[in-house]
């Protein structure tokens, strides 16, 4: 297939998945399973309690996010694979290279050159154009470099999937009257038992599910992605990445 139509093929495949994703987090999120509310008088206090436990992400989130970053990465590496084949019969062991450091040593250099070979050299300036090194903000932002590691990630075991926030929407009034406690296993909510009728109809909550492999409250670097990072990476692919290579493509794209 010429041009960029593998590419995109794959990425449109990577959108399927993130849109049903979208569908799996509603039925956790948007039907109520998501947590485990109780709620109680504590006398001694004089407060009414509610208390939010978050409830395991089941299976098909990760698997779904796996498949959706493979897509995505595999559509960068079909890219550079097309280029290189403008120049060369059957291009070999190439990828779309993504590091975090600039190309300063021979090993580096060696491993980009071997990636890229074949690729004509505007195209591989473009390439080194969207390395995750360039810019103000730390690679770890980058979107290619959290693809990548999401990526290698997902080679070695299921991507972890966990609640990672819960926010309680509270009726007009009551937040300046409310006491909130994060336990280990769970969320405290408390107003003053006088106000509880306010609080007959449970709050709206919100649950944010976060993918990766560590736990940010443990490990400040930890590789976290949720929703919207994802879609953030996928975007920065079909909108930004693919688009800049077009003209090496002529009609073919």
């Amino acid at each position: 297939m010429p041009g960029l139509l593998d590419p995109y093929l794959k990425l449109g495949r990577s959108k399927m998945h993130l849109d049903a994703l979208d569908v799996e987090l509603e039925k956790f999120i948007g039907k109520g399973k998501a947590y485990a509310l109780d709620r109680y008088d504590d006398l001694a206090n004089q407060r009414h309690v509610l208390r939010f436990k978050l409830n395991d992400v089941p299976d098909p989130p990760s698997l779904i996010v796996g498949d959706a970053l493979y897509c995505m990465r595999s559509a960068l590496d079909q890219l550079v694979w097309s280029l290189a084949k403008l120049t060369v019969t059957i291009p070999a062991h190439t990828q779309f290279p993504i590091f975090d450091r600039p190309l300063d040593n021979p090993d580096s250099i060696g491993r980009f050159e071997s990636q890229t070979r074949g690729v004509p050299d505007a195209a591989v300036a473009e390439i080194k154009a969207f390395q995750p090194y360039h810019g103000a903000a730390s690679y770890k932002a980058h979107p290619l470099w959290r693809l990548n590691a999401m990526c290698n990630l997902d080679k070695h075991r299921r991507i972890p999937a966990n609640g990672g926030e819960i926010l309680v929407h509270l009726p007009q009034g009551m937040t300046k009257l409310a006491t909130i406690e994060n336990l280990d296993d769970c969320l405290l909510v408390s107003i003053p038992i006088a106000h509880k009728d306010k609080l007959q109809l449970d709050p709206r909550i919100t649950v944010t599910v976060n993918f990766g492999g560590g736990d940010p409250a443990i490990d400040p670097d930890a590789l976290v992605e949720n929703r919207d990072g994802l879609w953030e990476i996928y975007n920065f692919v079909g909108d930004k990445v693919l688009p800049r290579f077009v003209r090496f493509f002529g009609n073919a794209a």
